[in-house]
């Protein structure tokens, strides 16, 4: 269903066996891994995807994926994703159903600059598709993707389209909707008012195919802002605003929901302009009213906390994590992690993930399980030997909270 949701038991079992505080996911080490996503769900495990640089003429990045199994162990090599190979593949999102297939979405070279492409692949991570084209205007940059997926497989595609005018450059939040096999279903959907320039938008989906988008719109005071749709790619609500407090930098907003319904939104941002970012969190119900105040979700208040993610279970407990940047962010950053209960209280302060701090830990991504446990991957600069490589942690309901 959702990205960033794994059944309990699933997870429970990967946990077991695992003993390392930190997982090396790229097999491939040479050149730069970079821009994590996760997703998980079903009895087959999780799924973590990237973007890996390679130098031969005539090809930059491509996408590579990796199959983590119910054991704990990797269900083979990292494969890739995209069938093109020419120019630079980046911005890898995925989701995965509960029965355990998954799609990849990505951006790559297009007829006028970027579009976005999505790939579905069975549960054994075979494709049953080629690259499909997701966006059907073409003109300009297409940037950016987020995907969510329902329990029966049908997903939901989210970008901004950036295109020039007289006036400048527009933005916009899209979306599309997709059948299990794939098939595009309906035309492009405009978020928002296209009057608004509307930036980094992510989605998230019930187990029915209900779901909800976030997106940042930019009015000189920026806002978080989100909209309900039904499973046809009805809008059920008009566009309403998620954050309380004015943003001042540009952030991307993250979304997750559960099979329910119920979802969450984290962001990043301070109302002071002074560079010191906090962790925003809203948690709203099915219907979109908001479950308690905007929280700030780290204690620690000194260096700048940015790219958050947000993941949710069917028990509505929640966990998020963030990169913070220290005294010096040039010479580090790291992850960390903090859970909520269903009622919107901490489980204790937050938890540093990464182990390894030399140099910066970036870009990290989540799924939760229905007991309190959870599985992040990030991005490590130096830790596999050579540029950036992927790292993932997983960790158990009783982990020690160290504080930040």
């Amino acid at each position: 269903m959702n990205k960033r949701f794994l059944t309990g038991l699933i997870l429970v079992t990967i946990l077991a066996s695992v003993t390392a505080a930190e997982v090396q996911v790229n097999g491939r080490t040479s050149g730069s891994q970079a821009h994590p996503a996760i997703a998980a769900g079903g009895a087959n495990g999780a799924v973590i995807v990237w973007s890996s640089y390679f130098t031969a003429a005539g090809r930059s990045n491509d996408i590579l994926a990796r199959r983590l199994g119910p054991g704990g162990a990797f269900l083979g090599d990292e494969f890739p994703v995209n069938a093109g190979s020419e120019g630079n593949q980046t911005e890898p999102a995925v989701a995965s159903a509960r029965r355990g297939g998954f799609a990849v979405v990505w951006q790559g070279p297009g007829l006028d600059g970027e579009d976005i492409y999505v790939r579905r692949f069975d549960p054994n991570g075979t494709a049953t598709t080629d690259d499909l084209l997701v966006n059907l205007n073409t003109p300009g940059r297409q940037l950016y993707p987020n995907i969510a997926m329902s329990d029966t497989g049908r997903f939901a595609v989210v970008w901004e389209s950036r295109t020039t005018t007289e006036d400048g450059d527009q933005f916009l939040a899209c979306a599309q909707l997709f059948d299990p096999n794939g098939s595009e279903r309906g035309g492009e959907i405009t978020v928002d008012d296209p009057t608004f320039d509307c930036r980094y938008p992510d989605v998230a989906m019930d187990g029915a195919g209900n779901f909800v988008v976030t997106w940042l719109r930019e009015t000189g005071t920026d806002t978080i802002m989100a909209r309900r749709f039904d499973p046809n790619g009805a809008p059920v609500t008009e566009p309403f605003a998620v954050s309380t407090q004015r943003i001042t930098s540009i952030t991307r907003p993250s979304i997750a929901m559960n099979a329910l319904g119920y979802f969450a939104i984290a962001w990043d941002g301070d109302p002071n302009g002074a560079a010191e970012d906090d962790i925003h969190l809203r948690r709203c119900d099915p219907n979109g009213t908001p479950r308690g105040k905007q929280d700030i979700v780290n204690t620690n208040r000194t260096g700048a906390q940015q790219w958050p993610q947000v993941a949710i279970n069917d028990a509505n407990e929640l966990v998020v994590v963030w990169e913070h940047l220290t005294a010096d962010p040039e010479l580090a950053t790291e992850i960390f992690a903090r859970r909520f209960h269903a009622d919107g209280q901490p489980t204790g302060a937050a938890l540093q993930l990464n182990t390894y701090t030399q140099d910066k830990q970036r870009y990290p991504d989540v799924a939760a399980a229905g007991n309190g446990v959870f599985v992040t991957a990030w991005e490590s600069n130096g830790q596999d030997g050579s540029s950036n490589g992927i790292f993932a942690d997983l960790q158990p309901p009783d982990a020690n909270d160290a504080g930040n």
